[in-house]
């Protein structure tokens, strides 16, 4: 059944440049899925295709099946679409003519932990020389140095100016600034300019790269936007391939994206694009924009299908969603924040509805102060627990702002034994695969620890399984270079119960045993073959191969980077919470799905849960740090070891970007990067609101050091 906005969409849109504004919970991968259904079927599309573009590959894969079996129901068959990733796209176009952008037929993508790993070896490089570690001292305040330590502030600033320099050489790729270009237009700028240091850097990154024949996910957008504007039979091809453009999550577009787009689609072709502007919460982590889509749908001659409707949030939620939209726009206390959510107003579903809102009796939204940080933990993990009992069969989440915070309240969960998931790049869960590998690597490193062989048991053997404990305390008594027998390759079994002996947990241990003498017989030589040989030899599934792949791979760069790389090495960086292979493990289980579990909490940052849905959500850590409302105080954003003048390096990059952009610099560039912050935050807290399906949790902590944010006050009031 269509909803208001989706009906006129799928049964209208045959034509043009077309914006479709959705709220949360609005259906607009259902209503995209049914108007390209219906397209197919009545055949508008041809001679050409659809193409719909996303931004992550699990809803590139929603998209597929979705419109697959969509189509297999009504019993046709159709390949006449196609759904990609923007960077997939991108890397398409760069085949067609790869010698046009400098490369050769083989393009090799970047991951990003490589990318960072380059950087930071290129900012190490630079720091060597005596003029530039000077210049780089100069930034820090002194008075920060002398009361905390040089060690520990140099940590923190070796981090963030990586990162600043990763941010800046993004920015010069989107502006489409060559190293060469960004070296001459740097030059008027003072010696002290970080994107002055960040030209120089590039220039040796982007060197490293072309002698390893790779490129980045910038190069990918800002080469194959260079082909289809200086080779017009290939921009011909792609405007003739397809006849309509879709761009899904349009919100979060880029200057280099959107122009990619709509050269495909052509200024009188037919271009589609759905988002949701009150949603944009990637600006300050990522180069999007979340203007374009709004310049966009006010542009002449743009055809708009509202989507309002949800049925996905109870009244009372969508009544606090609602009022906090009216709130920000009418009487936010920073002016200039005003328009950082759109006047976009979530309605209920029609009673016939096929699919209703949830119903709540009672109160739906509740909210708590605090006076100190512990016991507003405390309290939400109480509340989980009492929620977990009172509704066993509803999914409950609870939302922090940072992955500080979340780790805060897991260690209560844990503490109490509450079941719950974790979702992050980093979660165990996650990355499980990484850390069988990690464990068993680890224990090969340095076979005569028992302790590392403990916590390879650990690993393969579940905590439920009988006799675990016992059979692990025994392990704690054993020599392990004793334990394995070369010629017979018995277990010492002395000492063991035959219950122990009999049990499952120990049967899995014989059967572990046998593989890991076999990995200690593989020549440590070669680990990226080690690894794939332990994979094999586990059994493991399709996707933990292809993690275990990513691993090999991975391996191979860090050696050539590192003749003396180890393989303690690898298993110290496969073991590390956060590691290089995060990002694709998680990309890996992202694929699969992610559908929320009842009886057990999951626990996210705010930007985490964007696209997901609860029954019950727990917001917490309202305060006026983490979501500020007043351009005073201090700012998550502002770098206090830093020199005064250079608080907020970020602002200053932008500043000296737009002096060599040639583009207005009278604003005040650390004012704007305030109202960009408190902008962002409230969108943010918009998401976490609507995450909820039936019952609200808000709560914040008001003490001498941490302040309640207004949103608190403002939302609480009856």
């Amino acid at each position: 059944m269509l909803r208001k906005g989706q009906k006129e969409l799928v049964e209208t849109y045959r034509k043009g440049y077309c914006g479709v504004p959705a709220i949360p919970g609005g259906g607009k991968t259902y209503a995209l899925t049914q108007w390209a259904v219906e397209v197919l079927v009545s055949g508008a599309n041809l001679p050409g295709k659809i193409l719909i573009v996303t931004y992550m590959n699990s809803a590139a894969n929603n998209f597929k099946q979705r419109i697959g079996l969509e189509l297999e129901n009504r019993g046709i068959t159709s390949r006449d679409y196609f759904v990609s990733t923007i960077h997939s796209l991108c890397l398409q176009i760069i085949k067609e003519k790869p010698d046009l952008v400098g490369i050769n037929s083989e393009v090799n993508v970047i991951e990003t932990f490589q990318k960072d790993a380059i950087i930071k070896d290129v900012v190490e490089a630079w720091k060597r020389d005596e003029d530039h570690k000077q210049l780089y001292m100069y930034y820090l305040d002194d008075i920060s140095l002398k009361k905390n330590g040089y060690d520990k502030i140099s940590k923190k600033w070796d981090d963030s100016f990586s990162k600043l320099m990763g941010t800046a050489i993004s920015n010069f790729k989107t502006n489409e600034i060559s190293p060469k270009e960004a070296i001459k237009r740097v030059k008027k700028l003072p010696d002290v300019s970080l994107l002055k240091v960040a030209a120089s850097i590039y220039l040796e990154y982007d060197k490293r790269l072309k002698r390893r024949g790779f490129i980045d996910f910038e190069d990918m957008l800002s080469k194959s936007k260079y082909i289809l504007t200086h080779d017009s039979a290939i921009l011909k091809k792609y405007k003739k391939k397809y006849t309509f453009v879709c761009e899904d999550e349009a919100q979060d577009s880029n200057k280099l994206q959107t122009e990619i787009l709509s050269l495909i689609a052509g200024k009188d072709g037919n271009f589609l694009r759905v988002g949701d502007s009150n949603q944009a919460i990637t600006a300050t982590f990522a180069n999007s924009d979340m203007r374009l889509f709004k310049d966009f749908c006010s542009g002449k001659n743009v055809k708009i299908f509202n989507i309002t409707q949800s049925s996905r949030s109870s009244k009372q939620v969508i009544d606090t969603a609602n009022r906090f939209v009216k709130y920000v726009r009418e009487s936010h206390p920073t002016e200039e924040c005003r328009e950082s959510l759109l006047p976009q107003y979530i309605e209920m579903v029609g009673e016939d509805d096929a699919f209703p809102n949830p119903i709540v009796d009672g109160d739906a939204i509740f909210y708590a102060k605090f006076t100190s940080k512990s016991n507003e933990n405390e309290a939400i993990v109480d509340k989980c627990e009492k929620l977990l009992e009172e509704y066993p069969e509803k999914t409950t989440a609870v939302l922090l702002p940072s992955a500080y915070k979340v780790g805060e309240v897991i260690k209560l969960l844990d503490a109490r034994k509450i079941p719950y998931e974790y979702l992050d790049n980093s979660s165990p869960e996650r990355n499980l695969t990484l850390l069988k590998l990690g464990r068993i690597i680890d224990f090969i490193s340095a076979p005569e620890n028992n302790e590392k062989l403990i916590e390879v048991v650990k690993i393969f053997i579940d905590e439920e399984t009988p006799f675990r404990e016992e059979l692990l305390e025994h392990l704690k008594y054993i020599n392990t270079e004793e334990f394995f027998y070369p010629i017979s390759g018995r277990v010492d079994e002395s000492g063991i119960s035959n219950d122990i002996k009999e049990s499952i947990s120990y049967k899995i241990f014989l059967a572990l045993v046998e593989k890991l003498k076999d990995f200690l017989d593989f020549p440590f030589t070669v680990p990226e073959k080690l690894v794939l040989y332990i994979a094999e030899k586990l059994d493991f599934s399709r996707e933990e191969i292809a993690i275990a792949q990513k691993v090999a791979s991975g391996i191979k760069f860090l050696m050539e980077e590192n003749a003396r790389y180890k393989l303690s090495d690898l298993a110290f960086e496969l073991l590390k919470t956060k590691n290089s292979f995060n990002y694709f493990a998680n990309l890996v289980w992202e694929l699969k799905g992610y559908e929320a579990k009842k009886g057990v909490i999951t626990i996210a940052t705010y930007h985490k849960s964007k696209g997901l849905e609860w029954d019950n959500v727990m917001l917490g850590d309202l305060n006026s740090e983490d979501f500020p409302t007043s351009l005073k105080g201090k700012f998550k954003d502002d770098i206090d070891y830093l020199k005064s003048e250079c608080k907020n390096p970020s602002a200053m990059m932008k500043k000296d970007l737009a002096i060599i952009l040639g583009e207005d610099t009278n604003c005040d560039f650390e004012k704007e990067a305030k109202i960009e912050v408190i902008s962002e935050r409230a969108r943010l807290l918009y998401v976490g609101i609507t995450r909820a399906k039936e019952r609200l949790f808000i709560s914040g902590t008001d003490s001498g050091r941490t302040k309640i944010s207004e949103y608190f006050n403002v939302l609480s009031k009856k």
